[in-house]
């Protein structure tokens, strides 16, 4: 069993890297618009495979490389607050 401590890092780890990833992932396809498809797709796959490497580094470093549901749950709702935060600031600026 895991101890109470490493899931709290692991569930505030995953939601730190869900908003990073969404943060990146904005960026990284605003640079990217005016490449061929060909570049696009494996410039997309470069950057996912070294996502999820830097993050499988982080879950061993904290919790064993244990990985749970919650997990999942938690890299989804990170990367979806940035979006809506995004968009509160965007309608916030156009009023």
């Amino acid at each position: 069993m895991i101890s109470l401590n490493i899931q709290l890092k692991l569930i505030v780890f995953s939601f730190i890297f869900g908003f990073l990833f969404s943060i990146i992932l904005d960026y990284f396809n605003n640079k990217i618009k005016k490449q061929s498809i060909v570049i696009q797709i494996i410039l997309s796959f470069l950057l996912i495979g070294f996502m999820a490497y830097m993050y499988f580094l982080g879950i061993q470093k904290i919790g064993y490389a244990i990985f749970h549901i919650y997990s999942v749950l938690s890299i989804i709702i990170g990367f979806f607050s940035y979006d809506f935060i995004i968009a509160r600031i965007a309608n916030k600026t156009k009023k």
